[in-house]
């Protein structure tokens, strides 16, 4: 049985994490767990870990609301909600352990976003609000950073599944400083694998100049989906190149997924 999806409920964006989710799962057919995290010694702490709707309602009635609605539409054996008290980040990332993919909102300032990216061991999906920008050249499409890392490939593996399930366009983006022609080849060469195994999704290929991060947010405005590798660096490797995955997080005018290259799932 494949592992669930779990969906951190409440806070700044939650409820858009939640909608994303319970889209996701109801193609999918897998499994939701909606997290809610609480303050500790709050009347939510004290209700029973997996509490039903009429529990719940007695203390929270907009939460009840939202476990009611996803369980109606995925089935009462396929949603499941655990409150959990302390730290939202901690309890978020201990709960991407046992999960496929993780989906969170974007946070109060993007505390919460960049600790749980940081410590996911799933690939996360960060549910960001459309931007009031320019829509890119790139708009409507699954958006892929690909360079030729191992995470790119993860990246783009779960790109392309996702733009198979929803009947989507795929935007393959290398952001380099080579010469075209090699960046171009190292963008051929990481894609044909994907485009043999999904024949039926459209792909777009595309070589852009500049910082690797702020291309990819320009280029995700108005995207449905933008995928970034996480190669997991330390501080120095951050450093030298930035940081995309936090960058993308915590900046994009779309929802970004996250792939961890040692965590990542088959999709």
């Amino acid at each position: 049985m494949r592992h669930p999806i779990a969906a951190g409920v409440g806070g700044a964006g939650g409820w858009r994490a939640l909608t994303w989710a319970a889209e996701f799962a109801a193609h999918t057919g897998e499994r939701l767990i909606l997290l809610h995290v609480c303050v500790p010694g709050s009347p939510l702490d004290r209700t029973v870990n997996d509490p039903t709707p009429a529990e719940v309602e007695v203390v929270d009635p907009a939460l009840a609301r939202a476990y009611t609605t996803v369980r109606d539409r995925l089935g009462h054996e396929r949603t499941v909600l655990k409150i959990r008290a302390g730290s939202p980040s901690e309890q978020l990332a201990d709960a991407s352990a046992g999960a496929r993919l993780l989906v969170i909102g974007d946070g109060e300032g993007g505390r919460t976003v960049r600790r749980v990216v940081r410590q996911a061991h799933c690939p996360i999906v960060v549910v960001r609000p459309p931007a009031r920008v320019p829509a890119s050249p790139y708009a409507g499409h699954v958006v892929a950073g690909v360079d030729d890392s191992p995470a790119s490939r993860a990246a783009l593996e779960m790109a392309y599944a996702y733009a198979e399930q929803n009947r989507l366009p795929v935007a393959a983006l290398h952001v380099s400083g080579q010469a075209p022609g090699d960046a171009a080849g190292l963008l051929a060469d990481a894609v044909a694998p994907w485009t043999r195994a999904y024949p039926l999704v459209p792909t777009r290929c595309s070589v852009l100049a500049g910082p690797v991060g702020d291309q990819l947010v320009h280029a995700a405005a108005g995207a449905r989906l933008l995928v970034v590798g996480d190669k997991r660096r330390g501080v120095i490797g951050r450093a030298r190149t930035g940081d995309v995955p936090l960058t993308v997080a915590t900046e994009a005018p779309c929802p970004v997924a996250v792939v961890p290259l040692a965590q990542r799932d088959a999709w």
